[in-house]
């Protein structure tokens, strides 16, 4: 390690109040520096189902989650959110779950991109990341972007199978998908856009969606 980024380092731990990093742990990060597929940060998670792991550290940062069994239930599912938040039965929803049968739970649903202009926004996430509660959404038609951010409401279908323990096991699986797979972004999503500019007071939904709701299909 260069002096000079040993510096900026050392003064960030005496900010923070900690002391020199050991020699553990120092090894530790040398081991992972420069790697692509390595150990997990977390090996050790905390004692539950993958689903009860994730549930846990998507509360921790102000999401909620239902847990469906079948993916014809969404609907519903979407219907009861967004008549228990006082929302009319509306819906920007993803290509991907076009199929759904919308009509039929009550929502008027338009199918792909939003322009800003729908309260609730459904997508399809690729994968879910237990250790920190997170949501993996890939770019496409299938699945436009604009629906993880513009509307208020960011509700996402989540499939049980599509649940990894580690955020480094979801990189993996997408490396593994080659360079035709790649999609042009990859938004990882830990709960709503939140900030603290002001006053270092959480304000929840001050850049994207003030929250956000996953539908786990197992």
């Amino acid at each position: 390690m260069s002096g000079g980024r040993e510096q900026v380092l050392a003064a960030i731990r005496r900010s923070l109040g900690r002391g020199a990093l050991g020699a553990d742990a120092r090894a530790a990060l040398d081991a992972r520096s420069g790697a692509t597929d390595s150990a997990p940060l977390l090996p050790e998670l905390p004692k539950g189902t993958p689903a009860q792991v994730f549930r846990t550290g998507l509360e921790k940062v102000s999401g909620t989650m239902s847990e469906l069994t079948a993916l014809d239930e969404v609907p519903a599912a979407v219907a009861g959110y967004l008549a228990g938040h006082g929302l009319a039965l509306e819906a920007a929803v993803a290509p991907s779950l076009e199929t759904l049968d919308w009509a039929g739970a009550g929502i008027a649903s338009s199918v792909g991109p939003t322009r800003g202009g729908d309260y609730a926004g459904v997508s399809l996430a690729w994968r879910g990341v237990a250790e920190t509660g997170s949501l993996v959404l890939l770019s496409g038609p299938e699945n436009p972007t604009s629906l993880n951010f513009l509307p208020d409401h960011h509700l996402v279908v989540l499939r049980a199978q599509d649940l990894v323990l580690h955020l480094e096991q979801a990189w993996a699986a997408l490396r593994e998908r080659g360079a035709d797979g790649w999609p042009r972004t990859v938004n990882v999503i830990t709960g709503p856009s939140r900030t603290a500019d002001i006053e270092l007071t959480i304000q929840l939904g001050a850049h994207g969606p003030r929250s956000l709701h996953v539908l786990l299909v197992d």
